[in-house]
């Protein structure tokens, strides 16, 4: 049992918070209502939702909870359902509803508050474990690439999930929605763990830092915020744009962190000192960086894109584009780009200028690329496209001038796609969509 959903009366909420905390750092997957009913969102709805995926429900005993209504539909409705109930005392009640007595309950009031957590961890873990996760075998390349396969769907957010963005050691998937929250998975168990509220409108784009220590998210309410990943706290929010905030990336040494947005305007932090150290005007995308430390920018409203070295002030390419681009990816070696058009397909374009390759089809939405990435070896280019197709080409091919058909082409996403990532080591990749869900790739053993 590892989905647990905690009842409790208004008048208990600190305990039941720092409860679901705990729960959380032992591996449960925590449905509380503070957390998981975001702003606007029905109660009743939500509610309902949560009882219905919840393996478990943990009750939080205490003469409120046995006088509020709430409490008791919440657990006569999971013991209608035959799941199990967990009863927690935590402040004495003078009498317990008979079919609550026949239940064994953790004490929290007479023990210490960490012997009782452990005996509740015992209840739910002990009773039954998840189930194995779908086993997967090696990194995805252009050999394993055909039996790419959709290993689990990930649905929490209740809005378009707008980025995705893995760990660097691939334990966890961060995903960002359109409901303002960020979530953390755990890739592994396929499992969320839980939101991380704080943004006030959208939120469009996250990023781990390269020690995995640090999240940043970025969002509508022209914010950039840092999380600290181990905890599960805002630290800060850095304030500066005057637009939406729409892209981020970290330097590779970790101590900056570049952001972008509809000002167009690239903005880099001190993340230590939490100030803006510099600014690049014009900029509308950003990719990077490469193995030898280059990057590329998108300009004039995605009409030119150049690519740049560190601490060089000229570009090394400097390209007019021949539709207006939505995103771009830097190959791992810096020798390639490839650029997402927001209804013109794509272009893989050389790292001298030269134009390698044109995808594009008849149908308008699958020319409305959305994300795009090259796997760690750069063998293989995915895109993420508006009519929900998950499209991958060998790069090989496409940069020599051989075919443009894709080497594979996956549909299961509901609605378009919004953005598409690789784990560090290649095993995964990650798509998040309009349908309010994200989805794991990989290939199954």
């Amino acid at each position: 049992m590892t989905r647990v959903f905690i009842s409790y009366s208004r008048a208990d909420e600190v305990f039941a918070r720092r409860l679901a905390t705990d729960l959380d750092r032992l591996g449960a997957d925590v449905w509380i209502d503070v957390d998981d009913i975001p702003p606007g969102v029905n109660w009743s709805t939500a509610i309902q939702q949560g009882l219905d995926t919840c393996d478990a429900l943990v009750l939080v005993i205490s003469p409120d909870a046995l006088t509020s209504k709430n409490v008791e539909d919440e657990w006569q409705y999971v013991r209608d359902e035959g799941k199990p109930i967990i009863p927690l005392l935590w402040r004495p009640v003078p009498r317990l509803h008979f079919q609550l007595r026949r239940i064994q309950y953790v004490d929290f009031h007479r023990q210490p508050y960490e012997t009782a957590l452990e005996q509740l961890r015992a209840r739910l873990f002990d009773a039954a474990m998840p189930a194995p996760a779908a086993p997967v075998t090696g990194a995805i390349t252009p050999v394993t690439a055909r039996q790419i396969a959709s290993l689990r769907e990930l649905s929490a957010h209740r809005d378009t999930v707008r980025g995705v963005t893995f760990s660097p050691d691939g334990a966890l998937l961060a995903t960002c929605s359109d409901d303002k929250t960020v979530r953390l998975w755990h890739t592994g168990q396929r499992r969320r763990i839980r939101a991380l509220i704080g943004h006030e409108k959208p939120v469009n784009a996250v990023a781990f830092s390269p020690d995995g220590t640090l999240l940043a998210s970025a969002s509508d309410d022209r914010t950039v915020r840092l999380w600290d990943v181990k905890r599960r706290f805002c630290m800060t929010a850095l304030r500066g744009h005057t637009g939406r905030v729409i892209g981020l990336a970290w330097h590779p040494g970790g101590e900056r962190l570049i952001s972008w947005g509809e000002e167009s305007a690239l903005r880099t932090w001190d993340v230590r000192a939490r100030r803006q150290v510099a600014e690049m005007a014009g900029v509308s995308g950003f990719a990077g960086y490469s193995v030898a430390g280059s990057f590329a920018t998108l300009h004039e409203g995605g009409g030119r894109v150049c690519l740049w070295m560190r601490a060089q002030e000229r570009p090394l390419l400097d390209e007019a584009l021949p539709a207006p681009a939505h995103c771009l990816a830097l190959s791992p070696d810096g020798a390639l780009l490839a650029v997402g058009f927001s209804e013109e397909g794509l272009l893989l374009i050389g790292a001298s200028g030269q134009s390698l390759a044109r995808v594009y089809y008849a149908d308008y939405n699958a020319n409305c690329v959305r994300g795009l990435a090259f796997s760690p070896d750069g063998a293989l280019l995915a895109a993420a496209s508006l009519d929900g197709g998950l499209r991958l080409w060998k790069t090989e091919i496409l940069a020599t001038g051989g075919s443009t058909r894709a080497w594979r082409a996956l549909h299961e996403h509901e609605g378009g796609l919004t953005a598409v990532t690789f784990s560090a080591d290649g095993s995964l990749l990650a798509t998040a969509s309009h349908d309010g869900t994200a989805r794991l790739w990989g290939v199954r053993g």
